[in-house]
């Protein structure tokens, strides 16, 4: 049962935008609205290319970019916090964390593309 679940999340974290799609279709199914249905699983997914990102790195440059990714992570944070500190002066911190999230998304999303042609690349020329 629990090397179930290992594979389980061992095909989440390797195919994040199955899972993603997936997320995007059931609950369009059940809500109905793109919109909502879109930002909804582009927030579960959120965590899933992080840990993908940090897998891939792992995997390629044999290092371990757990730490680098948790500060990459504060940075991003103390930037939103800034930005909307400059345009609204009071911080609402609920507003923060959901285009920290957003912002997170955006990052690792392109983070997982760079890093999976990076890969690929890297393992043919070292074939070749």
């Amino acid at each position: 049962m629990i090397e179930g679940l290992y594979y389980l999340l061992a095909l989440m974290i390797t195919l994040p935008f199955a899972i993603t799609f997936l997320i995007y279709k059931l609950s369009y199914k059940f809500v109905g609205e793109k919109r909502y249905s879109f930002h909804l699983a582009i927030d579960m997914t959120t965590v899933l290319y992080i840990a993908s990102v940090a897998a891939i790195i792992y995997s390629v440059f044999s290092i371990n970019p757990i730490g680098y990714i948790f500060l990459l992570l504060l940075f991003i944070l103390m930037i939103c916090v800034f930005i909307h500190w400059r345009v609204y002066t009071d911080i609402i911190f609920f507003h923060v964390c959901k285009r920290f999230w957003k912002a997170t998304f955006l990052l690792f999303f392109s983070l997982h593309i760079i890093t999976i042609v990076y890969g690929i690349c890297y393992n043919i020329s070292r074939v070749l």
